[in-house]
């Protein structure tokens, strides 16, 4: 696990074990609010230590972006002391889903045989919720696209966006709305920031923010243009392949060419609801 700060009172947690996905935390004159997990035990409780042993009070909020295991797994190491915040739409999923995909989980990883689900209880639905904590207001926003849940959590006085998966170095559709995610991404545009803290990889700097925010955008488009060609022109299945990454505009480099793999799966995705084959 690798740990950064992007400001005075914020704190990146990156593991090194899985796809670099990202775990925060903001320190308060009160306490301190995680925003995500990281995805296995030993990284998570690493992460806790840490902010223990930072001596700033307790671990008040843990904010869950959406419903995925890679941001949650770690959610049942917190103390009981700690309130569990997440949109309505995420909680429902955990419900729903998070029993069934652990268990299969468990099967082919490990490092996961500990984990028990725990399912936030405190929700909203309506608008965003605003936690104001010491001398800090984070706003967590729905962002639908990459999941139909996903939030982002912006802390007004740092100017800093904790952005999960709605920001990562390419558009992650597979399980959510491509409508929807580049209505999300356009909405980030109107935020005032001095960097993003990705889902996934590194964290983005003012200067390189609107043009990471336009490039995932142009993905979007330039993805579906290129899907819909080859249906037009009655292409075979197989012709899917030839749409790399790069000619949608993505480098294949980013999270040690994992990019590619969420690209392809994006490709096929696209590509059978289009044609109606999605189930």
């Amino acid at each position: 696990m690798r740990r950064e700060r992007v400001s005075d009172d914020i704190y990146v947690f990156t593991s090194s074990l899985y796809a670099q996905v990202t775990a925060s935390a903001v320190v308060t004159r009160e306490g301190v609010v995680v925003v995500d997990t990281l995805p296995y035990p030993v990284e998570t409780f690493e992460m806790i230590e840490c902010l223990n042993s930072l001596g700033q009070g307790p671990i008040k909020y843990l904010v869950n972006t959406h419903w995925h295991g890679d941001h949650t797994y770690g959610n049942y190491l917190f103390d009981d002391s700690t309130q569990l915040v997440c949109h309505k739409k995420c909680q429902q999923l955990m419900q729903e889903r998070g029993p069934a995909i652990l268990d299969e989980a468990r099967e082919t990883t490990p490092f996961l045989e500990e984990v028990q689900l725990r399912v936030p209880d405190i929700v909203f639905e309506e608008g965003e919720l605003v936690l104001h904590v010491g001398n800090k207001s984070i706003e967590v926003t729905l962002t639908p696209g990459h999941t139909l849940d996903s939030t982002v959590a912006y802390v007004r006085e740092d100017k800093v966006l904790l952005a999960a998966d709605t920001v990562m170095p390419v558009p992650y559709f597979v399980w959510g709305d491509r409508y929807a995610f580049r209505e999300s991404l356009k909405f980030l545009k109107g935020y005032n920031l001095e960097s993003i803290v990705q889902g996934h990889g590194e964290v983005l700097l003012r200067g390189e923010i609107p043009m990471a925010i336009e490039s995932s955008i142009r993905y979007l488009d330039m993805l579906q243009e290129k899907v819909q060609m080859i249906i037009d022109r009655k292409l075979p299945r197989s012709a899917l392949d030839k749409i790399t990454i790069e000619s949608c505009g993505k480098s294949r480099i980013p999270l040690n060419g994992l990019v590619q793999d969420l690209h392809r799966a994006n490709v096929y995705m696209l590509y059978d609801e289009l044609t109606g084959n999605s189930a």
